[in-house]
């Protein structure tokens, strides 16, 4: 087994602790790097310490994904130590730090909240809200990484492109060791959240939840024998994870199924969420919103549903409602 070490660094998030790897290569190498806090900074610092090294060390990050608990900290290792190379997907600068991106982000959220239900009030505060997270102001990725590639400074390591959980997601196998940091992709025990990032302007949105069954049969091809998430325990089951994922997806394709029976067959997506996670829904719209819409999405791939925009709204209708 080539050497890959495990930190842990708190979070705010319900789903707990985020984790960064150092892989021992040719390069140290640390991939992701927490959420901006000082206790996860405190966590990185004393981590590392641990293992006889310090942030004078780590010759090049890995980001798996642009959220910011794996993205976080990027700028401050960089202040410490501006030698660090950075490498990403092709999509991570963009989403995290071009200024005409970030504003036709909201521009887009703020159009899909209202077509999804949402009032003009909400739409425009959850829109602002998930365009205007954290993002890099040092930073920049040194060299894109993309399907197939080799990374830098770890021989054995291909790049495979993971994408559902974010639109640039990537997740790293070594197949001489049987390794694999898949980043959120998979995590065991736990639903990580389809989330959905604005395209390019002019062009379509992607369809996440399409694209995440796809990948997790890609990874189920994996001979793996140990699989390093970004959340949760180390995997020495990865079909069995996969598995997990799929049963908790069309578990929720059916709820989704019984809401709109329960509400005449038809119904927006906000009706939905609102029967589904009725006292919950408030405190979290982005994460609802964008499960339903993928899941919806899935839906009308498989012909169950079809969607007619009325007054600026979808309205979601069962194809064989009974």
């Amino acid at each position: 087994m080539q050497r890959v070490e495990r930190l842990e660094l708190t979070t705010n998030f319900p789903i707990g602790p985020v984790y960064s790897y150092v892989v021992f290569g040719e390069k140290l190498t640390l991939i992701d790097a927490g959420l901006k806090n000082k206790q996860g900074w405190d966590e990185l610092n004393k981590g590392l310490h641990l293992l006889g090294l310090g942030l004078t060390d780590i010759e090049q990050i890995v980001i798996t994904h642009h959220h910011n608990d794996h993205t976080g900290m990027v700028d401050w290792i960089l202040e410490k130590n501006p030698s660090v190379s950075i490498y990403a997907h092709k999509d991570t600068e963009m989403i995290l730090k071009d200024e005409s991106y970030l504003a036709w982000s909201s521009e887009f959220f703020e159009r899909l909240f209202l077509e999804f239900g949402l009032t003009k009030e909400l739409a425009i505060k959850w829109a602002y809200r998930k365009g205007h997270r954290d993002y890099f102001q040092l930073a920049t990725v040194d060299e894109v990484l993309q399907d197939g590639d080799s990374v830098p400074g770890l021989p054995g390591w291909k790049v495979i492109e993971t994408l559902g959980h974010s639109q640039d997601h990537i997740s790293l196998y070594c197949g001489d060791t049987q390794q694999f940091i898949c980043g959120d992709n998979i995590i065991k025990g736990v639903h990580g959240g389809i989330f959905l990032d604005a395209p390019k302007q002019g062009e379509e949105r992607a369809k996440p939840l399409l694209q995440y069954l796809n990948n997790l049969e890609i990874c189920r091809k994996l001979p793996a024998k140990v699989t390093y998430s970004g959340h949760g325990p180390i995997i020495d089951n990865l079909n069995g994870a996969i598995d997990g994922h799929i049963n908790n997806i069309e578990n929720r394709a059916n709820r989704v199924i019984n809401t709109l029976k329960k509400l005449d067959n038809s119904a927006t997506g906000l009706e939905i969420i609102q029967d589904m996670y009725r006292g919950r829904y408030e405190k979290a719209v982005i994460t609802f919103v964008f499960e339903i819409v993928s899941v919806l999405d899935m839906l009308q791939e498989r012909n169950i549903v079809f969607a007619e925009k009325l007054n600026g709204v979808y309205q979601y209708r069962l194809i064989n409602g009974d």
